[in-house]
């Protein structure tokens, strides 16, 4: 048995695949909406694990003890230059925090209120469109993530409103840190203004030297503040970010196990289609068997007929996922913090491959029962 052969009765396989059309179509339904489940949940997974990616640098995040919501925390400005004086710190940025919703939700806008003459040396910020030098240069400019921009359709020279400050876009930004895509920089002094809080900050990201020890200027830094105003919890940004989503982490887990599921389901629809065409054939592949086919290439038909229409379910259920993605980009926010549901090469991969493993396993059981079948059988069937 050859490719040759193989291809040469690919028709044939068509033809047999959809003799029973309503049946085959049924199939390849059910096939693309378990393949959906599996690219979305894939996605998912795909995104907070490029988020915590991302959140592995040098930096601690200061934030206020027994606090977790963004909204809530709220340390004394003057805190900075107690920070700075912390051997192995290298630069301190306050930060003041706006976010629309704490809970989890697809529509999260992040303001993060900024000193102007501070915010690069924290931020490799690599700016898209617009200028930084125009945002320093105003007291109601705006640096927009690109993420963000996308999702609101918001362009350099406009004004819009964002949380809630109206504000002139300035630039949009790209950078490789954490959530940077899916927030906002604006004045520190406005947002204060705004939420009414002068003089306070949500947090501070603390720059430290590569070779610092971080645990050690975490545990210093929460000593320093202990009997003071706002008792602080320092934590690397990374472990920081990891506490933040740990609870849509243990959904994501469990929504992991119900792609799997579905995917074992559609192997199950799958094989019993591929049964019901194989055994409603039995006298015709007695005639094949007779003039001379052998039997690894009646197995190879249907074979070939089960992993078609697990791979057009695959094709179709991740093209549409993809797709949709594409065209409306979503981001999952928690507490402030964006989780991208971007298709990626590597979810499209594990999409396909999962859909010919379902093709190749629902095969199996009719194909083994076709060879095991004696020829005598077959023919007085027929």
């Amino acid at each position: 048995m050859t490719m040759r052969s193989l291809f040469a009765f690919l028709p044939y396989v068509l033809r047999t695949a959809f003799r029973a059309r309503a049946r085959s179509l049924l199939t390849i339904l059910g096939g693309t909406l378990a393949m959906m489940l599996f690219a979305f949940v894939r996605t998912v997974d795909d995104g907070v694990e490029q988020l915590a990616e991302r959140t592995a640098q040098p930096v601690l995040v200061v934030f206020q003890d027994s606090r977790f919501c963004p909204l809530t925390s709220e340390l004394p400005v003057r805190y900075e230059g107690a920070i700075r004086k912390i051997p192995g710190v290298q630069d301190v940025l306050p930060t003041l925090v706006f976010i629309n919703s704490c809970r989890s939700n697809l529509d999260l806008v992040t303001l993060h209120g900024v000193p102007h003459e501070q915010l690069e040396q924290l931020y490799d910020l690599e700016i898209l469109d617009g200028s930084i030098a125009d945002w320093k240069s105003r007291s109601d400019g705006a640096l927009v993530g690109e993420r963000l921009a996308d999702r609101r359709k918001l362009k350099v020279g406009k004004r819009v409103r964002l949380g809630e400050l109206d504000v002139h876009i300035s630039g949009i930004m790209r950078s490789d840190s954490a959530a940077i895509g899916n927030l906002a920089f604006v004045p520190l002094d406005i947002l204060s203004l705004a939420r009414k809080r002068q003089g306070s900050a949500t947090q501070f990201l603390v720059k430290i030297d590569p070779n610092a020890n971080s645990e050690e200027i975490s545990a210093a830094i929460d000593e320093h503040f202990r009997t003071d105003e706002a008792r602080t919890d320092t934590k690397g940004m990374q472990a920081f970010v990891a506490a933040a989503i740990a609870e849509i982490k243990e959904v994501v887990d469990f929504a992991r196990w119900l792609g799997y599921l579905g995917v074992i389901i559609i192997a199950l629809v799958v094989a019993n289609t591929v049964f019901i065409s194989a055994e409603s054939r039995i006298g015709e592949m007695g005639v094949l068997e007779t003039v001379g086919m052998p039997k690894t290439m009646l197995m190879a038909l249907i074979a070939g007929e089960g992993i078609g229409l697990g791979m057009i379910g695959g094709i179709l259920g991740t093209a549409i996922v993809t797709g949709l993605l594409t065209i409306w980009p979503v981001t999952l926010g928690v507490e402030g913090h964006g989780i991208d549901l971007t298709p990626s090469m590597r979810m499209v991969t594990q999409s396909l491959v999962a859909a010919l493993a379902v093709g190749i396993v629902a095969s199996l059981p009719p194909a083994i029962a076709v060879a095991r079948r004696p020829l005598y059988l077959s023919v007085k069937t027929d």
